[in-house]
């Protein structure tokens, strides 16, 4: 654990604006917190690895190009654990992945399939297909299967949104990336990979009842360890359609004693609207950030701005493609599930709930590091993307009050 003692006892420096817009507070922060996670790339797959590891994308530039040659270069990209945990397999791997592209997983699946690794993989049917042709397989599934790797579909409308692995019935890998280029290097993204059996159990039964069973719509998903402790921190998994996700994140929500923050891709539960406003009335400190595509399709973005939530666009001409909130500086909702009713009652999701300060600082740096890139980077180009056909600028929205100054030092 000296690792992670290390990091913890680090601080950050957060130099702050202040302004006030539409009666919420806004804070524009510029941080040098350390993009480094809480153990080397090195140790993925070892006996001695750090039992939970959290990683994201360097994304923190306005343009695409810039962010990729960025994310590529940086050693803790998420990607780079992603793969280390591939080529540490020894037995068996088991991954959900709603998307799949990129060449170098396709690879990694690839080699580890040929070194005598049992691979099975589950996606979205539209992931089967070639965007640019969608009369033809896609390369990655063909390669994928030329590998003597069985790839099945959910064969459905609604979406198999899972993002997660698991590798030798040991190690969990979740959180909001899928597994293609723009996803590993354009877009805001989290990934946490934990080392628990018992977690692992888990996930598997969910992979069991898709790629053995064939279900994938609503279903109780008995989940054979309810509460996980992994080093003494809490765990508490979920799945969806019909598996009660809402309602644990709504609790969680309404326990809440002093802070939210909030990272959404998509948000558009109108109980979630009701219980932040609400927990703003009483006096807690409420804010988020919001992917900009999707604002305009049914968002709470504009609900929270009239509660006088701070409300922000984000500032990534990709996505920021988070679905995570942070509660009272303890508590980290993380996974595939975005806040929405299709997430809750048509697509497959997972949702980890941790109870964990020193996760919950990681979580909360990355807030802030995509908070700071949400002031800063403006007029950015349009994204090209079927989420974001109906994008507004990022700029109708300007600070009426005088700038103030001031700085504020965290405990990292």
């Amino acid at each position: 654990m000296t690792g992670l003692k290390k990091m913890l006892s680090a601080f950050m420096t957060l130099a702050f604006v202040t302004a006030c817009s539409s009666g919420s507070e806004l804070s524009v922060i510029q941080t040098d917190i350390d993009l480094a996670s809480a153990s080397s790339v090195e140790d993925v797959g070892s006996d001695k690895s750090m039992p939970v590891i959290v990683s994201f994308n360097n994304a923190y530039k306005g343009l695409i190009t810039e962010n990729e040659a960025i994310a590529k270069a940086d050693p803790r990209n998420s990607n780079k654990y992603f793969i280390k945990l591939i080529n540490s397999s020894k037995a068996t791997l088991i991954g959900a992945f709603y998307d799949i592209q990129d060449p170098t997983a396709v690879e990694a699946l690839v080699k580890a399939k040929k070194r005598g690794v049992d691979v099975k993989i589950v996606t979205d049917d539209a992931s089967l297909k070639d965007k640019e042709d969608p009369t033809q397989i896609r390369k990655a599934i063909l390669d994928l299967r030329n590998a003597g790797i069985i790839v099945k579909d959910d064969q459905r409308q609604k979406l198999m949104h899972h993002k997660f692995m698991v590798v030798d019935s040991t190690t969990v890998w979740t959180g909001s990336m899928n597994l293609t280029t723009s996803s590993m290097y354009h877009h805001n993204n989290n990934a946490i990979m934990i080392r628990s059996p018992k977690l692992a159990q888990n996930f598997e039964a969910e992979f069991k009842r898709m790629y053995d069973q064939n279900i994938y719509g609503p279903n109780p998903h008995e989940i054979p360890n309810k509460d996980v402790n992994v080093s003494g921190m809490s765990m508490r998994t979920y799945f969806s359609p019909g598996g009660g996700t809402m309602a644990a994140i709504l609790a969680e929500l309404k326990k809440s004693q002093k802070s939210v923050k909030f990272m959404a891709f998509s948000m558009t539960d109108k109980t979630i609207l009701e219980t932040m406003i609400q927990k703003k009335k009483d006096g807690l400190k409420v804010e988020g950030i919001f992917d900009n595509c999707l604002i305009p399709q049914y968002s709470i973005y504009w609900g929270l701005r009239k509660g006088n939530v701070l409300s922000l666009r984000d500032g990534n001409q990709a996505l920021m493609h988070h679905k995570v909130m942070i509660i009272d500086d303890e508590t980290v909702i993380t996974g595939s599930f975005n806040f929405s009713k299709s997430a809750e009652e048509g697509n497959n999701e997972n949702t980890i709930i941790i109870k964990s300060p020193a996760i919950a600082r990681q979580y909360t740096a990355e807030y802030f590091r995509v908070r700071n890139a949400a002031f800063n980077n403006k007029e950015l180009p349009p994204y090209d993307h079927p989420a974001c056909e109906k994008q507004e600028s990022r700029n109708n929205e300007k600070p009426t009050a005088p700038i103030k100054t001031g700085v504020e030092v965290f405990a990292q």
